[in-house]
């Protein structure tokens, strides 16, 4: 893999990371926004804010954006272990494991061991020249 198709890759697998803090930060500045009208006296009490359902189209975008793309990684990265002769058996189930239990934390920890720092002087044999 060419040394730009590692860093869109590497940048594709942050994204899911982006979205979360994406969808976090726009779920707070929801809260706070209420919070700041409630005390106003504009609203009816109990009666379920405006603002809130008028914005859940931008929950559910950030929400479909991050599950997309894990699921493009999950497979793009199981399909990548599985045809990957540097690894031996055991460390593939490892992989595989650590992808579909804690896979928004193992994308960018396998791109960084297994792609980025993979280069054909790590994958040739050490040969002693003494």
């Amino acid at each position: 893999m060419s040394k730009s198709g590692k860093i869109i890759l590497g940048i594709v697998s942050f994204l899911p990371f982006v979205f979360l803090l994406g969808y976090f930060v726009w779920l707070m500045g929801l809260f706070v926004h209420m919070i700041g009208t409630a005390g106003s006296g504009n609203e009816y009490p109990g009666e379920m804010p405006d603002y809130f359902l008028g914005n859940m189209i931008w929950m559910i975008i950030w929400i479909a954006l991050m599950v997309i793309f894990s699921f493009g990684l999950l497979i793009y990265y199981i399909v990548h272990v599985v045809n990957n002769k540097t690894i031996d058996s055991n460390e593939r189930l490892v992989w595989i494991l650590v992808f579909i239990f804690a896979n928004m934390m193992g994308f960018p920890i396998y791109w960084y061991m297994r792609i980025w720092r993979d280069t054909p002087e790590r994958n040739t044999p050490v040969t002693d020249s003494f």
